[in-house]
């Protein structure tokens, strides 16, 4: 990384500060210095900045997919959880509390939603509705 010399305002101790810094600490005396940077390193700070912020919409956008993934999952699961429920007169205790701990489980689905059991749930539904059971 390309730095610049310069002199501490209060010691006059050499800095060597990389380009683009507005902020620097003098290792002699620890004064904490800060520098407006000159017309060449302009771009070096504002392509920072810009990399800075790009890189804190990033998370930003992570961090809410990963929240609203949750919120799926949890509709998901409390949906699953009312059909189970609501199918427990229709398939049986044994099956339906079966099917209700599979829609609740994590691993009860591809993403551990319970769709798995919802499916069996609708299955079920089905069969008693066209008469199989």
């Amino acid at each position: 990384m390309e730095t610049k010399e310069l002199s501490c305002a209060n010691c006059a101790a050499p800095i060597f500060v990389p380009l683009g810094e507005v902020e620097a600490f003098c290792e002699f005396c620890g004064s904490h210095l800060r520098f407006l940077p000159d017309e060449n390193e302009m771009q070096v700070v504002r392509t920072r900045e810009e990399m800075k912020y790009r890189e804190r919409v990033a998370v930003q956008k992570a961090i809410l997919s990963k929240k609203l993934e949750q919120e799926e999952r949890d509709k998901w699961r409390a949906t699953a959880g009312k059909v189970a429920i609501a199918a427990l007169p229709l398939i049986g205790d044994a099956a339906g509390k079966a099917v209700f701990r599979a829609t609740l489980q994590r691993g009860g689905g591809c993403l551990g939603c319970g769709c798995v059991g919802m499916l069996i749930v609708a299955g079920g539904l089905v069969a008693v509705a066209l008469g199989f059971f």
